[in-house]
């Protein structure tokens, strides 16, 4: 039988991609864990940040296994599809829309790039935490900001029906699954070509039996507005994290309008007000971009004004990279490589002790956990805020403990069981 190593990278999208990846080869091959035992390795890419990355880890692989078959699957932007060919002129380069069929394509040594519009349900897993179940409810987007590679990749925007996700959610709690991650490149604009939206889905959701708690991944927040209320109201719901990331990526105007973001900060303010009054412990998360092309250092301050007034929870910070195909990366006044990397730190330096302060308000809080994951000392869990609790305990994988919040760290709480 034919050894299989499979190697994920980037978002939790690209993670349940990675699972049924898995999913396909555990019906007919030996999966294994250690790429020195496989006889064949598939590569599941990620490219939003760029290619480099990539290519970064298909070249060192190439380097250390030189006569392994490999096969690149996920995001494979057509400007990577080249210098890939030149690490390794026979790997096999299988699509995000083609993953389904991965074995057929390896098998006939065909590449796969076409567009499609399959419906990433319902397939065989092998999940990467048995206790968390990634569902995604649709591929593509409807914007076409101007630094991302997504529409390049993923193509516009096709929702999954949702009485399939319905149905996927299901089979995630029948497995045992107790944390659902809904996940998508948007979230925030699902079912838009279905004449419906998220909130409308997570109605669905709640209704199915079993213990879990859902995630809502990221979504843009330019989308929000068209539903904001019926959102924030289902989001109450004791089956759903109070956790919402939306990207900011800039807080000053400019530079959102150049970006296409399709959103301003005051909208971004209006949406964040309108969650923290009907849910007070709701946990905000973001993204950020500096050094974006034209990038000011007043229009960088603003960000970090903005960052300061909104008490923002978690913040994902990336510095500008240009992405191959993309406006923003022809852009005038691109900004300096050690300009970025010095506003990166600041705005890190900014993020953590913000973090903190936020996190030691929480210390005396007591409530149940979900037990999600291993920690360096013990388990680690998360609370209803989706708040990272470290318990050093040795507690099952999917178990709920009671516990009081008895320390603050930067991007975690301390908790004892109560």
């Amino acid at each position: 039988m034919q050894k299989v190593c499979v190697k994920s990278f980037g978002c939790s999208a690209n993670v349940a991609e990675g699972e049924i990846i898995k999913g396909q080869y555990s019906q007919e091959s030996q999966l294994v864990e250690d790429e020195k035992e496989a006889d064949a390795i598939v590569l599941n890419i990620c490219t939003v940040k760029g290619d480099k990355g990539a290519l970064d880890e298909i070249k060192k692989l190439k380097q250390q296994h030189p006569d392994k078959k490999l096969a690149i699957a996920g995001c494979i932007t057509p400007s990577i599809v080249a210098p890939i060919k030149q690490i390794d002129p026979t790997a096999i380069l299988v699509n995000t829309h083609n993953i389904t069929n991965i074995i057929d394509f390896v098998n006939t040594k065909t590449d796969a790039l076409q567009h499609a519009k399959p419906i990433k349900l319902l397939q065989p897993r092998v999940r990467t935490n048995p206790v968390v179940g990634i569902a995604p409810v649709s591929s593509g987007c409807l914007d076409a900001c101007a630094f991302c590679s997504t529409r390049l990749v993923k193509g516009p925007l096709f929702s999954f029906p949702p009485e399939i996700v319905e149905q996927e959610v299901k089979k995630c709690a029948e497995e045992g699954c107790k944390e659902i991650w809904i996940t998508g490149q948007d979230t925030c604009c699902y079912g838009f070509d279905r004449k419906t939206n998220l909130a409308q889905l997570l109605k669905r959701l709640v209704e199915i039996p079993g213990t879990f708690k859902i995630r809502v991944g990221m979504g843009n927040p330019r989308h929000l507005p068209k539903y904001l209320h019926e959102l924030v109201e289902i989001m109450k719901n004791a089956k759903i994290f109070k956790f919402l990331h939306i990207p900011l990526q800039t807080g000053n105007n400019e530079v959102l309008k150049s970006m296409r973001r399709g959103h301003n900060v005051q909208q971004f303010r209006d949406i964040i007000a309108a969650f923290r009054k009907e849910i007070p412990d709701i946990t905000i998360s973001t993204d950020i971009i500096v050094g974006y092309p034209g990038e000011t250092e007043q229009q960088f301050q603003d960000t970090m004004k903005l960052v300061e007034e909104l008490q923002i929870d978690n913040i994902n910070i990336s510095r500008f990279a240009a992405r191959p195909g993309t406006p923003a990366a022809i852009m005038k006044n691109q900004v300096h490589g050690n300009i970025s990397k010095e506003r990166s730190t600041r705005l890190a330096k900014l993020y953590k002790e913000q973090s903190l302060k936020l996190h030691q308000k929480w210390i005396g809080w007591e409530g149940e956990i979900i037990i999600d994951e291993k920690a360096k000392e013990g388990m680690a869990g998360r609370n209803d805020s989706y708040k990272t609790v470290i318990v050093r305990e040795n507690l099952p994988l999917g178990s709920v403990a009671r516990v009081k919040i008895v320390d603050a760290q930067a991007f975690c709480l301390i908790g004892k069981l109560n």
